[in-house]
């Protein structure tokens, strides 16, 4: 029995022993996989001191040996893991105290920093001596600028920074990275700042750009807008026809955008307007040919596309006594950029005003539904309204609009014949009504 205890008090010292193996910087995986190892090569262990130590007869020591890992390898496997488990709760403490008592450092230093007590106290004369002795890095500054100075509004601190940035950086668009901070604000004593200095108030996006005025890639300006364009709208503007009474070009342009495309996009009447009055291009495009123009998002939201923005009777005439009528031409290329707007259905009227308009603006019939990928086809659902403009449609016309060109990589294209084979009941019927033939003629190249 003394040697049964012995036996049992040495497997207990062993599941202690066997986290050696599991217990590192590896992943649960890993671990569980080496303890496993640890686990087997103990029992394999266990399997040959009582083959070894036993004094029962061969067969029976035999079979004792060969069931010890029934019990060895489970209890070295729980020990395993539950001091691995264990250690590592007390590991991750640890390093949660240490974390705690390094942020409780760090913000003791931060309070006691002289840069923070001088700017946050106001204290502009002590404050340039601190930015002179050039102990601090741009991280601290950029910190006392956004916790300090900017929220107190404090004119004459930010002078003191901006005079110390421009001294110790000679690099053309140095002092963006306070305008563009300040700029957020929409707090135009503090860009008097920067105009008192004669600095550029029209940034380019990256500062390290070699862009010369800012004009060639977007401006930081515009992500002003981006950002406030859905909030304070009376700001805005005070903030932006400041920056044009200071030189700033609002016409400017990078790539089809625009200050008046990022106006339609917010919806706002009265940040449209004075994209309009600073003369932003509402026909101005962009190389991606799905990417939609001022004139074209109007269009949309003139005619109440759902998501495009609601305007009431007397913002849509003031905004569209500012602009002109679409080309047949634009209408066209608006037809077929329908298709990434989820085409005429998703207009309040089901597209009736829309596409009445794009009709009377002398869009081709034959073009506007190229392929079957345009204004109109076979899928599109149609409301009374919608019919009462097809209708209206001489047979000639009507068979130009169900029998479009083909698009360059098909043999042409029938509305009619495939309104047939999804069962568009309404459309079909509509067709029938009016003898259009369900083939067209020929392929319309």
């Amino acid at each position: 029995m003394p040697r049964l205890y012995r036996l049992l008090f040495t497997l207990f010292c062993f599941s202690f022993a066997s986290p050696a193996f599991a217990f590192s910087q590896r992943s649960e995986l890993e671990e569980l996989i080496i303890a496993a190892a640890g686990s087997a090569l103990f029992s394999l262990i266990a399997m040959i001191v009582i083959f070894i130590k036993s004094e029962k007869s061969f067969l029976p020591r035999l079979l004792i040996s060969l069931a010890s890992p029934l019990l060895v390898f489970p209890v070295c496997m729980a020990g395993s893991m539950a001091t691995s488990y264990i250690v590592k709760q007390a590991s991750d403490m640890k390093k949660d105290q240490n974390l705690a008592q390094q942020a409780q450092a760090e913000s003791a230093a931060w309070q006691n920093n002289p840069l923070r007590i001088n700017a946050c106290g106001g204290d502009s004369a002590t404050l340039k001596i601190e930015l002179a002795s050039d102990v601090h890095d741009d991280a601290t500054r950029l910190r006392v600028l956004d916790e300090c100075i900017l929220p107190r509004a404090d004119a004459v601190s930010l002078q003191a920074m901006l005079l110390d940035r421009l001294a110790r950086n000679t690099e053309q668009w140095a002092y963006c990275t306070y305008l563009d901070r300040v700029m957020q604000r929409m707090d135009t004593s503090l860009l008097d700042v920067f105009v008192e200095q004669k600095l550029a108030l029209a940034c380019p996006s990256d500062i390290y750009s070699a862009a010369g005025d800012g004009t060639t890639v977007e401006p930081s300006w515009w992500d002003l807008v981006n950002q406030q364009r859905n909030g304070d709208t009376a700001q805005l503007l005070k903030t932006l026809r400041y920056l044009q009474a200071h030189g700033v070009n609002m016409k400017v342009a990078v790539n089809g955008r625009s200050l008046l495309s990022m106006a339609m996009e917010s919806s706002k009447p009265a940040l449209i307007l004075f994209a309009l009055d600073a003369g932003a291009a509402p026909d101005l495009h962009a190389e991606e040919t799905s990417t939609l123009s001022p004139l074209e998002i109007w269009t949309l939201q003139r005619f109440s596309f759902v998501e495009m923005g609601t305007y009431s009777d007397a913002d849509r005439q003031s905004i569209q006594a500012r602009l002109r009528d679409m080309t047949g031409k634009e209408a066209d290329a608006l037809a077929h950029k329908l298709r990434y707007k989820g085409g005429l259905d998703h207009a309040t009227d089901g597209g009736a005003g829309l596409l009445a308009y794009l009709i009377k603006s002398g869009a081709s019939l034959r073009s506007m539904n190229r392929g079957g990928n345009g204004a109109f086809s076979a899928y599109t659902r149609l409301s009374p309204n919608l019919l009462e403009v097809i209708n209206k449609l001489n047979d000639q016309q009507l068979l130009e609009f169900i029998c479009p060109e083909a698009a360059p990589v098909d043999e042409g294209y029938s509305v009619y014949k495939q309104a047939i084979q999804i069962d568009n009941k309404e459309l079909t019927s509509f067709l029938k009504q009016r003898n259009m033939p369900e083939t067209c003629p020929a392929p319309q190249k």
